[in-house]
């Protein structure tokens, strides 16, 4: 159910020190988009979709992609610091990553690239 996915969402952010906000941006009985913000021009952005099985996790800094990771019915793949608009099928692109598990990955980047 969408509220569990929503619930998990933001349990899990309040986990983080370096998430500020947390908003739902939509939400629909099969899909939703949540915004958790870092500073005022980095966020990241977390849609799910249940019935499809897509579930996305992107970071957003001055409008732009940095990375991120995706999976579509079941096949992920993950969008590198150094070709944000690529797809990295590779042994780790494509390996399943939980929600937690990739704000762990959120804060290590962005501490290399000197937003954290």
């Amino acid at each position: 159910m969408i509220d569990n996915v929503e619930e998990q969402i933001y349990e899990t952010a309040s986990k983080f020190p370096f998430i500020g906000r947390v908003e739902t941006l939509l939400k629909t009985p099969d899909t939703i988009k949540v915004k958790l913000s870092i500073t005022q021009t980095c966020f990241i952005q977390v849609y799910q979709n249940i019935q499809k099985g897509i579930i996305s996790y992107v970071v957003v800094s001055g409008n732009q992609r940095l990375f991120g990771r995706d999976c579509d019915s079941g096949t992920w793949h993950s969008h590198t610091i150094g070709n944000p608009d690529g797809h990295d099928f590779s042994e780790d692109g494509a390996r399943t990553v939980s929600f937690e598990e990739f704000l762990y990955e959120v804060s290590e980047k962005l501490v290399l690239l000197g937003i954290l």
